[in-house]
């Protein structure tokens, strides 16, 4: 999660950190099993009841395994490690049924997950190195698919293979499949040969240009993302009705793109670029996206759109939300019109609402602009509100973006935060539930600050993710 540091703890977040330690101190059970071979484990689980902990234990198992089995939701199988880290799979393992949780595995050599079911998860796991494409998979039959505290790193097989490469693959079907991935710790992703190297990839099956359907409500929250750089996109969402929030990327080169799909919401990421990275924010087309209380620091860009394409390749961004961010010291706060190569001339964003953003330029670059028009073409039926801008503004005087002194100090954590003189946002747009509470939980003034974070006297700091609270061993 990111940390807002309040003066005072809430019982619920203690309550929170001791559920988070409970894998390894106190597992319910019923019944309770330790096997020493894979074939043992496979038994183990086809025959155990819901309830019931299994026990690997510690060692190297140079083969894979299929785990199938039926618990319940408040009764699950639960198959855990003798010790945290010191069970080495080499293969792969497929776990098919209902509500069977796998904990506290290091998957090596050619270890890979494959999940088809419901209410499956795995949990407390690393990855390093592996020498499989993909690393977790997910069967678009599946729903309530959990992914948490593991740790996945080092992907050097992005330098040899070709194409489709994804880290994670989650296909779906947008029909409520609730998919939740949170708490992990991606680092150290290689730059792979093309496309198709994404760290997460959450797609409908088929790849339809344009997914039909309802919405998949997968939740991608509290995860640290470091030096991912597999290809433009980090997290590419290729699916509808999804929630983004809470993550940080940290010196990526990349972007969380809303690449297909509709009804999407990033909300309180924070960015962070590192030198010569390429760093880019959040890119999104389609219809009905909504992107607040992000926190855009030192990347190429902070917010950018696709033109839509003939073919529906690129989908045309329409009546997207972009409320209450904060952009510093990017070249371009906004970039609106983005194009495929294929279609040089495309359908420019359209019904948008840009409003209570704070865009704070870099005095030292005589190049940056806050807005850019690609090719000069504008958006069409916009709303711009309340957003205040320092800088060269890049395109003529616009309502709704008004010049100002951001009035930021630094003195409290590494993010900027914002003082007493920093704007209001005078300009009220449509109200956003996404956008009622700052990125920190805040409420609103009734004259909120401009940008990401409301300023209040309680304020003290806010902190990216670190290591630390993410992973196997976070607590």
């Amino acid at each position: 999660m990111i940390i807002c540091v309040q003066r005072n703890t809430s019982f619920r977040f203690i309550s929170l950190l001791l559920l988070l330690t409970l894998p390894f101190l106190a597992l319910p059970s019923f019944a309770a099993e330790t096997v020493t071979t894979m074939a043992a484990l496979q038994k183990a689980v086809s025959e155990a009841k819901p309830g019931d902990v299994i026990t690997l234990a510690d060692g190297n198992y140079e083969q894979g395994c299929t785990l199938k089995g039926k618990g319940t939701s408040d009764k699950p199988i639960v198959v855990r490690t003798q010790t945290l880290g010191k069970v080495g799979i080499t293969g792969p393992v497929r776990i098919e049924g209902s509500y069977i949780t796998l904990l506290g595995v290091n998957f090596t050599a050619q270890g890979r997950v494959h999940m088809r079911g419901v209410g499956l998860r795995l949990s407390r796991c690393s990855m390093s190195n592996i020498r499989s494409g993909k690393w977790v998979t997910v069967d678009p039959r599946s729903s309530k698919i959990e992914v948490d505290h593991c740790l996945f790193e080092k992907k050097e097989n992005n330098r040899e293979l070709p194409r489709n490469c994804q880290l994670f693959q989650f296909l779906v079907r947008n029909k409520g499949e609730g998919h939740h991935i949170h708490h992990n710790h991606f680092r150290d992703i290689p730059r792979g040969k093309g496309n198709g190297f994404e760290t997460i990839q959450l797609m409908t099956s088929d790849n339809p240009y344009n997914p039909k359907g309802g919405d998949c409500e997968t939740v991608i929250e509290d995860n640290l993302f470091e030096r991912c750089n597999g290809e433009g996109e980090i997290i590419s969402m290729k699916s509808s009705g999804n929630i983004i929030r809470r993550n940080t990327f940290r010196d990526c080169r990349g972007s969380l793109v809303l690449r297909t799909g509709h009804r999407n919401q990033a909300v309180a990421n924070i960015f962070i670029g590192g030198k010569d990275t390429g760093s880019g924010g959040i890119r999104i087309q389609g219809k009905d996206q909504v992107v607040a209380n992000n926190y855009f620091y030192g990347l190429k860009y902070g917010v950018a759109m696709m033109d839509g394409t003939p073919d529906d390749l690129y989908v045309r961004v329409e009546r997207a939300t972009i409320i209450h961010n904060t952009v510093v010291n990017c070249p371009r706060a906004l970039r609106i019109g983005m194009n495929h190569p294929k279609h040089p001339e495309g359908t420019p964003p359209s019904q948008c609402v840009v409003a209570n953003n704070l865009f704070v330029g870099n005095p030292k670059d005589k190049a940056a602009t806050i807005v850019e028009y690609i090719k000069g073409d504008e958006p069409e039926a916009w709303t711009w509100a309340g957003n205040v801008y320092s800088g060269t503004l890049g395109i003529p005087p616009t309502k709704g973006l008004r010049e100002g002194t951001p009035a930021l100090s630094s003195t409290k954590g590494p993010l900027p935060l914002p003082t007493r003189r920093t704007p209001s946002a005078k300009e009220l747009a449509p109200p956003v539930k996404a956008a009622a509470k700052d990125m920190c939980g805040q409420t609103r003034s009734t004259t909120p600050t401009a940008g990401a974070i409301q300023f209040s006297d309680k304020m003290t700091a806010v902190k990216p993710l670190t290591a630390k609270q993410v992973g196997p061993e976070a607590k």
